[in-house]
């Protein structure tokens, strides 16, 4: 069997430059996809769930206070006194929201 001269035997040793290269380009495409693309789409998965969530406590909300109000109109008596009960608690809560709330900046 003939053995390989130096120059060819070395050659085999040594990884090929093109497969470096090829890897390089592969790694900084990757470090720049993950650190753009996946920041996005971690914001806009955040975003979805969060109106998401805001919808769901919204309905979840609104039919508890139609469930108080009907469970308030059992009580025997006068109907309208569950009633102004409710909307005295509602009208507290949106004065506490309105002095809350930020002036815009003009």
């Amino acid at each position: 069997m003939a053995e390989l001269p130096s120059a060819a035997a070395a050659a085999a040793d040594e990884p090929d430059w093109t497969d470096q290269v090829t890897d390089l380009i592969v790694d900084v495409v990757d470090r720049v996809h993950d650190a753009t693309t996946g920041r996005i789409i971690g914001l806009a998965k955040a975003l979805i769930y969060g109106t998401v969530a805001l919808f769901a406590g919204l309905v979840v909300t609104i039919l508890g206070i139609i469930l108080i109000s009907h469970l308030l109109d059992l009580i025997p008596g006068q109907i309208w006194i569950p009633d102004v009960g409710i909307g005295g608690v509602l009208v507290l809560g949106g004065l506490f929201l309105w002095s809350r709330r930020q002036a815009p900046a003009s």
